[in-house]
């Protein structure tokens, strides 16, 4: 199921980048901490229903930050929709598997390979379905020096896959799905520092408010949920202690 939801996911995002723009797609791609707190509640992991209010806010303030053209479909929202929910579904899944009852089965870099095959296998007859025998053919006539480098270019591709993926477990792990996609929404921060510093991009004041909402709403939501986690910690230790000195009492 997880290697089918990450296949969707990235299928549909890819295919709605066809019909809609990068602005439009940066903007609903945003509400995926949204759909993934829903998931995370229907299939009932624990999630504390306040922390919807940072949500909420990262959500707007990645929509206030997002700059571009916008060029919208109905199509392409659709398709944008379905990959937002089949990626909610993945981290609700991992997270289900790395932190409940089979957690001591599923550490990140196992739970990493036995999903990767999978969805290997599926790509792969995507592709064959829906492309056939052209990319092997126009890579068979690429010239030589062309094909190594797009061979290098998709080995750096699978390193950096890899690193991403098994960077994003850890922190399902660690933070939760909705952690974690909330975690990866400040990216965009990064990436618009990254072009001021090495392009010399211009930022907008409402791109510095959006920016910081982000931001805010990331901590906002870091610091309920360790007081949640917290509280829980501390309702498991008391009942536990209660029990034991229920079974000691009865004992006696």
């Amino acid at each position: 199921p997880i290697a089918v939801a990450a296949s969707v996911s990235i299928g549909a995002d890819n295919m709605a980048l066809r019909l809609s723009s990068v602005a439009f797609a940066e903007i609903l791609g945003s509400t995926t901490c949204i759909f993934t707190a829903v998931v995370v509640i229907l299939m009932g992991l624990p999630f504390n229903k306040w922390l919807f209010f940072p949500i909420i806010a990262v959500a707007v303030g990645c929509t206030t930050s997002s700059v571009g053209e916008l060029h919208a479909s109905v199509p392409g929202m659709v398709l944008i929709a379905v990959a937002n929910a089949f990626r909610a579904l993945k981290a609700s899944l991992q997270q289900k598997l790395m932190t409940g009852k089979m957690q001591e089965r599923f550490d990140p870099c196992t739970l990493l390979m036995w999903f990767s095959v999978p969805a290997t296998i599926l790509a792969c007859t995507t592709s064959l379905v829906f492309e056939g025998a052209a990319p092997i053919r126009q890579m068979s006539a690429l010239d030589s020096r062309t094909f190594r480098g797009l061979c290098i270019a998709i080995g750096v591709s699978c390193v950096n896959a890899v690193v991403l993926n098994l960077s994003q477990l850890f922190v399902t792990k660690s933070l939760g799905a909705v952690g974690g996609q909330l975690v990866g929404q400040a990216k965009a921060v990064l990436t618009v520092l990254g072009g001021v510093a090495l392009f010399g991009d211009r930022v907008t004041v409402i791109e510095l408010l959006g920016f910081a909402e982000v931001l805010g709403g990331v901590y906002a939501y870091s610091a309920m949920e360790g007081k949640a986690r917290e509280a829980f910690e501390t309702n498991e230790k008391t009942e536990l202690i209660v029990e034991k000195s229920r079974v000691t009492t009865e004992a006696a």
